[in-house]
């Protein structure tokens, strides 16, 4: 397999899953983050929780961040595109350019079939 072809087959992998799509769209725009504040835009994305039902958010995130932490970040991290300071929660894009543009190109691809 090409090298090209690996790289989009690993971008089309992170893609796949709606919580590493929501953590690459929302570091593409800022390039930092924290886990806590990624936990809280899928939570708005996929409308976890009742407003006013802050046990029921608060539980909800916490297993969000929980993904995070233990599933998706390192996933991300392993591949290259992200490191995670799990002592800090602090999350920073960290792609080449090739799979920045591999990532733009395929999210901006995603946004306009939803």
């Amino acid at each position: 397999m090409p090298e090209a072809d690996a790289g989009l087959s690993v971008v089309w992998h992170l893609l796949s899953d709606p919580r590493r799509r929501y953590v690459l769209e929302h570091l593409h725009s800022t390039e930092r983050t924290t886990l806590a504040a990624l936990a809280r835009g899928i939570e708005a994305r996929i409308g976890v929780g009742q407003p006013g039902d802050g046990e029921r958010t608060s539980a909800s995130r916490r297993r969000i961040e929980i993904a995070l932490a233990h599933d998706h970040l390192p996933r991300l991290a392993d591949s290259g595109v992200i490191a995670y300071d799990p002592s800090t929660w602090q999350v920073v894009l960290t792609a080449d350019p090739e799979t920045r543009r591999l990532l733009e190109t395929a999210l901006e691809s995603s946004a306009t079939v939803r």
